[in-house]
Parts: C-alpha cells; sequence; structure tokens
C-alpha cells in the first residue's frame, strides 16, 4: 500500500511528466492519446490534491523530505490547510484551463507545446502550495515562471515578445530580490522552514530583520503584482492565450500573495511583525493597489487589459486582510484567494472564448455580443456580479468574511478601502454586461452577415470550461458552509498560522 507520505510528490511528478510525454504528440499517429495523456495527469493531480485536502481536513499533516542540498538546507514538502486548500485550487482551474485549450487551439499547429508546458507548469506550481520552506518555494516558482514564458509568446507576434520579455525582467529580478532575503534569513536563523510563529530570532537586530522583511516581501510583491512592482501584468496577460491567462491572473499571481502570507507568518511571526512595525507599510501599498489599480480598469477599454488591472486590485485585498493578524480577516483572505480563482479565472476564459468566436477585444465594440453569445455572455454576466461581492455568489462570502474580519480587528480603514474597491469593481464591471447585453444594431459588424446558426459557441471545450467556472461560483457561494467546502479549510489554516487563541 502506497504511503500517503508520497502523495505531494506524486500531485507533482505526474504532471511535469505528462507534460514531457505530450510534446511528443504532434508525431503521434493517434492525436487524441495526447488528450488522454492531459486528462490522466490532471484527473490524477486533482484527485491526489482532493484526497489531501481531505486527510487535512480530519487533522492529519503530511510531511516529505525529497532532498538535502547543503546540511541543513533541504528540500521538503508539507501538507497543512493552507497548502491543501491552494493545492486544490491551483489543480481545479488548471482543469478547465486545459479544457478550454482543447477548444481555443483547436486550429494551432503549436498546441501540443502549449498543453505540454501548461501540463508541467500545474506540477511546479503544486510544489509551491506545497513547499515545507522558503527554497522550495523559490525553487518551484521559479520553475513555474520559467515555463510560464513560451506560453506568454506562444502566439509568437512583436507584441507578445514585448510582453514575454518584461515579464522575464519583472519575474527574474523578483526572484534574486527573494533569494538574497533567504541567504539572509539563513544566515540570521539557521532555518527557512514554515513554521507558525516565525523562525528569525527575537534578539536579531531590527535592521537586519527590516532588510528581510523589505527583500522578501518586494519579492513576492512583483510575483504578486503588488503596486507599484506590476508592470508586467497588464501587458502579459492580454499577450497569451486565454487559458494561460486564467492561470496568470487566478493561479500565479494568487500564488505571490500565498507566499506573503507564508513569509509574513511563519518565517517573521505576529510578534517579530509588531516589533518591527513594518505591517503599516505593507497595508499601505495594499490599500493603494487595491484602489489606483481598479481605476486603470475602469479607464481601460481592452477586455482582457480591463481583467488584468483587477487581479491587481482584488489580490490586494489578501495582502491588505493579512497585515491585520486576525484569524477572521485571515480566513477571508485566503477563501477569497480560492474564490477569486474561479470567478477572475471564467472571466478570462469568457474573454477568450469572445475573442475566438468573433475576433472581438475592445469593449465598446461589444453591444449585442450577449445575443451572439447567450451562454458564455450569461456566464460572464454570473461571474462579474460574483466579483462585485453579490449574494449568495461565491465572491460575497470572502468579502463578508473579510469584511467581518476587519471590523472585528479594529481596521475600519482597511474595511473602507476594501468597501470602495467593491464600488469601483463595479464601476468597471458593469458598463461591460449592460454593453454587451443592448439590444444589437443592424448594421453592426459584429451581427451584419450572423446566420441563426452563428448565434452560439460554436466550440464544445470552450463552452464546457466556461460553464464549469460559471458552476463553480455559485457553488462556493451557496454551500459555502458546508464540511469540505475552502472556507472549511481556510479558517483551519487561519489556527494553525495564528494559534488556537487568537480565536478567543
Amino acid at each position: 500500500m502506497l504511503s500517503t507520505s508520497w502523495l505531494p510528490l506524486l500531485a507533482i511528478v505526474a504532471p511535469i511528466v505528462g507534460g514531457m510525454l505530450v510534446f511528443r504528440a504532434a508525431s503521434w499517429e493517434r492525436k487524441a492519446a495526447g488528450f488522454q495523456v492531459v486528462a490522466v495527469c490532471s484527473a490524477t493531480t486533482l484527485s491526489v490534491c482532493a484526497f489531501m485536502a481531505y486527510q487535512v481536513s480530519r487533522g492529519h499533516q503530511i510531511e516529505l523530505s525529497l532532498l538535502e542540498l547543503v546540511p541543513p538546507i533541504r528540500l521538503a514538502l508539507r501538507v497543512d490547510a493552507m497548502g491543501a486548500l491552494f493545492a486544490m485550487t491551483v489543480a481545479s482551474l488548471f482543469v478547465l484551463a486545459q479544457a478550454h485549450a482543447i477548444g481555443y487551439l483547436s486550429n494551432d499547429r503549436r498546441q501540443w507545446a502549449f498543453h505540454g508546458f501548461l501540463l508541467a507548469s500545474l506540477g511546479c506550481m503544486i510544489g509551491v502550495a506545497l513547499a515545507a520552506n522558503l527554497v522550495t518555494l523559490l525553487l518551484f516558482y521559479e520553475l513555474f515562471s520559467l515555463l510560464a514564458y513560451p506560453l506568454i509568446v506562444h502566439e509568437r507576434t512583436p507584441k507578445a515578445f514585448r510582453a514575454g520579455l518584461k515579464y522575464l525582467i519583472y519575474i527574474l529580478s523578483g526572484g534574486a530580490l527573494i533569494f538574497s532575503g533567504i541567504v539572509l534569513a539563513y544566515w540570521l536563523a539557521g532555518s527557512v522552514d514554515f513554521l507558525p510563529g516565525g523562525v528569525l530570532p527575537m534578539t536579531a537586530p531590527n535592521s537586519a530583520l527590516q532588510t528581510i522583511w523589505c527583500l522578501l516581501v518586494a519579492g513576492f510583491g512583483v510575483k504578486a503584482a503588488l503596486m507599484p512592482l506590476h508592470g508586467w501584468v497588464p501587458d502579459a496577460h492580454p499577450a497569451a492565450p486565454a487559458p494561460f491567462s486564467a492561470v496568470l491572473s487566478g493561479v500565479m499571481v494568487a500564488a505571490g500573495v500565498f507566499a506573503i502570507v507564508r513569509v509574513l507568518l511563519e518565517i517573521f511571526g505576529p510578534a517579530m511583525l509588531d516589533q518591527l512595525g513594518v505591517l503599516p507599510w505593507l497595508a499601505g501599498f495594499s490599500g493603494f493597489a487595491i484602489v489606483a489599480a481598479a481605476m486603470l480598469a475602469v479607464a481601460e477599454n481592452d477586455l482582457k487589459r480591463r481583467l488584468a488591472y483587477s487581479t491587481i486590485s482584488q489580490m490586494a485585498y489578501v495582502s491588505l486582510a493579512a497585515t491585520l493578524l486576525h484569524p477572521v480577516a485571515l480566513t477571508g483572505a485566503l477563501v477569497h484567494i480560492t474564490h477569486h480563482a474561479f470567478f477572475k479565472g471564467g472571466l478570462f476564459l469568457c474573454a477568450g472564448s469572445i475573442l475566438a468566436v468573433t475576433g472581438l477585444r475592445r469593449i465598446s465594440r461589444m453591444r449585442g455580443l450577449g445575443w451572439r453569445m447567450p451562454w458564455t455572455a450569461g456566464t460572464f454576466t454570473l461571474l462579474a456580479l460574483a466579483m462585485t461581492g453579490l449574494p449568495p455568489l461565491s465572491g460575497f462570502v470572502g468579502k463578508w468574511t473579510l469584511g467581518t474580519g476587519m471590523a472585528q480587528a479594529g481596521g475600519f480603514g482597511h474595511l473602507a478601502v476594501m468597501l470602495l474597491g467593491s464600488l469601483l469593481a463595479a464601476a468597471y464591471l458593469w458598463p461591460v454586461i449592460y454593453r454587451i447585453w443592448q439590444r444589437p444594431e443592424q448594421d453592426d459588424p459584429l451581427h451584419a452577415g450572423a446566420s441563426r446558426d452563428e448565434r452560439h459557441e460554436r466550440r464544445g471545450w470552450m463552452l464546457f470550461a466556461v460553464l464549469a467556472a460559471g458552476a463553480a461560483t455559485v457553488a462556493l457561494g451557496v454551500a459555502a458552509g458546508l464540511p469540505g467546502f475552502p472556507l472549511e479549510l481556510a479558517r483551519m489554516a487561519a489556527e494553525q498560522l495564528l494559534g488556537p487563541s487568537a480565536w478567543k
């Protein structure tokens, strides 16, 4: 019988090996075999992550040491509540992205390279979710970042290559900052393992600790697109094919804030953060990102760029809430990561379907789109309403929990910023909804010559992925309080990170 301690490794290795096999699919006689490899490896990873999440919900914790690099620095995996929740989120969104890509890239001769890189990047991101220390997390994050480059430049246009170059400059610079912070942290503490309460010594000089904090938070802030370190996001999202745009928004940027939470609570710890007085700085940058990115989204006419700025704003909710060190606020932050992955990932998939069927990117030209693509437009409307926090959808659950925690912690300034961000979200999403459901004009080029048969979504896998994202958004809201749903794991994670006494 296979020990459960090997399950984290299986969740990582299966998609990486599958990705290598899929690269060869272009030369196979049976092309369907390539899709079978994608399906089997994605399903294996999702099933393993679901089982690990179930084990964690029952009070178990899985640990596995992979390799000792230089004693005592090691590559190691650990499945706690926070890691299990994020791993499930990652695996689920990748399944939707792979399904959407089957239709989106059906006529692309380089589709197997895309599927191979995407599948391999899934394994690397699972490694980020389950990393037991900073070294392991950085290794898998950088591997994912490198695999992301060919996915961003997949269309091989000058615009895509410019976006890819900017992405590499930002992301590798962020990695260098993180590596520097790890070296200093190890020099001070002799360990960079994730441990609730932190590993850095309280007796270390404040200047050294503040330097480490700046390096790590700035490095992961680049990956989390925390303003003003966000420059790669508005270009990379529109350049990448829509299935990977969904992954960039729902997973890669989210992994940055996931890592910031790990650093704050398991490298520094609440007591040290209070001593250093650095949290107001992070709160200030997060609040600025929430408002400024949302305002940029309001002014943007390209749908994917508008959604990209929205991601910057929405993910800053997580870092803002984490600065309060309050269990309910942290619960809301963690559940918001999961819920955002589905409604924002789904919005990007909708944008991709619109582009594939109509060729449209600019919102101003989408008048009456809902009459031609009712299922996609209807799901877009549902997901947009979820992001604005409309009950009983998943966005409401996350924002209600965030707001409740902020109020209980006395962070009324934090709460005001979050509410302003939600109002601005309505300001940049509701006009899109209005536009797509306007009655089309007779001479509109979008509808001129469109036969009755063309007024529907023509690519089954794209529509399946879009509808699945919509269904998940509804289910995560309506059934949020049931056992096994993200809210339960998020509460467990907050208790593990802050300690049971934090709830009293």
